[in-house]
């Protein structure tokens, strides 16, 4: 693979994707989506859309494998990004390369990488590649969302399964992320009983009684046995905590929403657990508060790929021969490919790809330019390396 002629093509390419704003909310992922099939059928590659929700579609292109003997790799990128927001001092869809950065909403999260996984995938197939796996690229709509639809019409399509290798092409500063900690939300109610504030020995104080919770959650997730060496320890983050209607009344009503980060290897059932016990500890001083809590969202658990997985030790070859260097590291966010790979039953779950995390969802965004086209050959490097063993 000529570096050179890859460095071109794939800053080239991260600014045109800039270029179209995909911003969600809105799902306004078409244009970028009908760029990306177009670019790739260009390319001879074979290249369809997955109808997902009204006009929205993921992007799927593929290198079938000759043999079938080896699973499938998938590389993960999406098409959307949050949106620009306010307080730029770049233009936010311009592409500009100032310095050595490529500035832009998404430049790092995750338009870099994917026109890294674009280009890469074009280097295979125009080099001849004939893999034993399929090499499948997916890019996915509505990443930035709540419910993260594309990825999961790729689950629910059977596209990944239980023996299959998912990479997330996001930011990782060509670091190889080998752990997810796993982001679980919950809502927490105490429910009180009104009063005037001048009699509260008439009422049940419920943000009393929330506020004891919350201190007990962080006592409870701070005594947690697990440390992991990637990931570290769990956290708590109180997000979100409503109350009362007036300065004057005994508040009958408070909720909270948090983000409990799991750490390997706790389970889900083990979060919900420290959850639960904070909760009813938390209000057992105030007689006659009731407590209830739900776990918001998708199911999260953390990952962690084994030590021996084939598509780690590709990576950590690739990465060597590319960049002289393998740097291993945890991953304190969630990926598409976290959530199938828990969804499917499958450890080889892994994060590499160009820029910083620091830079996701941030005002001037940007992405290194040397670090593009380094991403695409670690990419298809460690392709070849897995799927031709």
């Amino acid at each position: 693979m000529s570096s050179e002629h890859v460095y071109n093509d794939v800053i080239d390419l991260a600014r045109e994707l800039v270029r179209i704003p995909s911003e969600n909310p809105t799902g306004t992922e078409k244009e970028i989506g009908e760029y990306v099939f177009d670019w790739l059928k260009r390319a001879g590659i074979e290249v369809w859309k997955e109808p997902v929700e009204g006009e929205r579609f993921n992007v799927l292109a593929r290198i079938k494998g000759e043999t079938g003997d080896v699973p499938s790799l998938i590389w993960l990128a999406h098409l959307d990004t949050v949106p620009a927001g306010e307080g730029w001092t770049k233009d936010p869809f311009g592409g500009e390369i100032i310095d050595g950065r490529l500035y832009g909403r998404g430049s790092a999260d995750m338009k870099g990488g994917l026109a890294a996984a674009m280009v890469a995938l074009r280097r295979l197939a125009s080099q001849g590649f004939k893999p034993r796996g399929d090499l499948l690229l997916v890019a996915s709509v509505d990443e930035e969302g709540p419910h993260m639809l594309g990825a999961m019409d790729v689950y629910r399509k059977g596209f990944a399964s239980k023996d299959c290798y998912l990479v997330a092409v996001e930011p990782s500063d060509l670091k190889i992320l080998a752990a997810h900690k796993g982001p679980l939300w919950y809502r927490l109610e105490v429910k009180g009983k009104m009063a005037h504030a001048g009699m509260p020995q008439q009422g049940i104080d419920a943000i009393h009684g929330m506020s004891a919770v919350l201190l007990r959650l962080k006592e409870a997730v701070q005594a947690l046995p697990y440390d992991d060496d990637l990931l570290g320890r769990a956290t708590v983050n109180i997000g979100k905590i409503r109350g009362g209607v007036k300065t004057n009344v005994v508040p009958d009503y408070c909720y909270a929403e948090v983000d409990l980060r799991a750490t390997y290897p706790m389970t889900v059932e083990e979060a919900d657990a420290v959850i639960d016990r904070a909760l009813q500890e938390g209000v057992a001083p105030v007689p006659g508060a009731v407590a209830a809590w739900q776990r918001l969202g998708l199911k999260r658990p953390p990952q962690k790929i084994p030590a021996d997985s084939p598509l780690l030790r590709s990576f950590r070859a690739a990465a060597q021969a590319v960049l002289g260097r393998a740097e291993i590291a945890g991953f304190p966010a969630y990926t598409d490919a976290a959530i199938i790979a828990s969804l499917v039953g499958s450890p080889h779950c892994l994060t590499f790809g160009p820029g910083s995390l620091s830079q996701a969802h941030a005002v001037d965004e940007f992405v290194p330019v040397q670090q593009l086209p380094l991403a695409a050959q670690v990419l298809a490097q460690a392709a070849v390396h897995l799927l031709n063993p």
